[in-house]
């Protein structure tokens, strides 16, 4: 697949400034753009690292102050949003997707009532269990498992090895990478009361994912131990992301990988939570927060506000501990050569 660069600026709205007949087949990063190579700038710095490259085309952000680079003959597409741009480039050179064949594989075990929509495509060794419903268009990699009254909305995508869980529910057009696990136990156990041992908590309750969820590979959503785990509509998840029971989660959130949500954790819409924090049980996140990552999040945080640090507090005030921090070593320095 090929393009030129007028057709390019036409179909993310760009504003061209050069070549209109330059011919695209690929994309690439700034640094090492080839000449049929499109990349896309958000910064100077990046700018500069095209200038060095054999790139011709780039999608360059409005809002990016390129005043002292000069293009010289590289054409460029002026947006106002260039990653949302890129996003629409990407998708026209996008890898071809390797599913199965249309159809259920001769050596998949589906349960005789369970019911199976129109147009599937399910590869070898899947299982599907007594009652389980698989809405159309759904394309299911080899060796996943659905328990039995499970539930896959139309044009979901389950890749291999992911499992969910009986009385589970999926919505419409998900994406679940390799291993993901939905409908596992939850982490309960209490004191036997000699002491001898722990006693298991049988979590009966179930987990419901909303339309538009992506979940990265092996990561787990666990089951809640009366009600519902929940994730809302449109919420992107990372690879190896824990989601303890009976978490509930809003629509549009982005939690990075590593991260671990306890048990009854409440996040609102729109939140955005970094790689490997940490969420201790029964807290709530308000929507359109922000939580950076590595933090350890021990108390409630308001709608809106951006977190930071082990414990967790606002960024402003975290990041002045951490330079008054820093500055210590210096002052005990001083302070012992006065006392001298």
């Amino acid at each position: 697949m090929s393009y030129t660069s007028a057709s390019l600026a036409k179909l993310i709205g760009a504003t061209l400034e050069g070549s209109p007949e330059v011919v695209i087949d690929g994309v690439s990063a700034a640094n090492v753009a080839n000449e049929s190579q499109l990349t896309f700038i958000t910064s100077t710095a990046y700018a500069r690292q095209w200038l060095e490259s054999s790139g011709t085309v780039a999608i360059v952000g409005n809002k990016v102050n390129c005043s002292d680079v000069e293009f010289g003959d590289k054409t460029i597409l002026l947006v106002d949003n260039p990653d949302l741009a890129m996003a629409k480039v990407l998708e026209l050179f996008a890898l071809p997707e390797d599913t199965p064949e249309l159809g259920i594989h001769e050596s998949c075990a589906v349960h005789p009532t369970a019911r199976i929509g129109t147009d599937v495509r399910i590869g070898p060794f899947v299982r599907i269990g007594k009652n389980a419903t698989i809405g159309s268009g759904c394309v299911i990699h080899s060796n996943v498992h659905i328990g039995m009254e499970a539930s896959i909305g139309a044009s979901t995508f389950l890749h291999s090895g992911v499992s969910i869980g009986s009385f589970c529910s999926v919505g419409s057009r998900c994406i679940f990478y390799a291993n993901v696990v939905i409908g596992a136990d939850g982490f309960g156990y209490r004191p036997a009361e000699d002491g001898s041992h722990l006693v298991k908590m049988i979590h009966v309750g179930n987990v419901e994912i909303h339309d538009d969820v992506e979940i990265g590979a092996l990561s787990t959503v666990d089951r809640g131990k009366f009600s519902a785990t929940i994730v809302g509509k449109g919420t992107k998840i990372d690879n190896h992301v824990q989601l303890g029971h009976n978490v509930q989660i809003g629509q549009n959130c982005v939690i990075a990988a590593y991260t671990g949500l306890g048990g009854s954790v409440q996040i609102g819409d729109w939140c955005q939570i970094g790689a490997g924090a940490g969420v201790v049980p029964h807290i709530k996140i308000g929507s359109g927060a922000m939580i950076g990552a590595k933090s350890g999040v021990m108390n409630d945080v308001p709608a809106g506000e951006s977190w930071l640090g082990v414990p967790a507090g606002p960024t402003k005030n975290t990041l002045r501990q951490w330079s008054a921090v820093r500055k210590l070593p210096g002052i005990i320095h001083k302070l012992a050569q006065q006392d001298s």
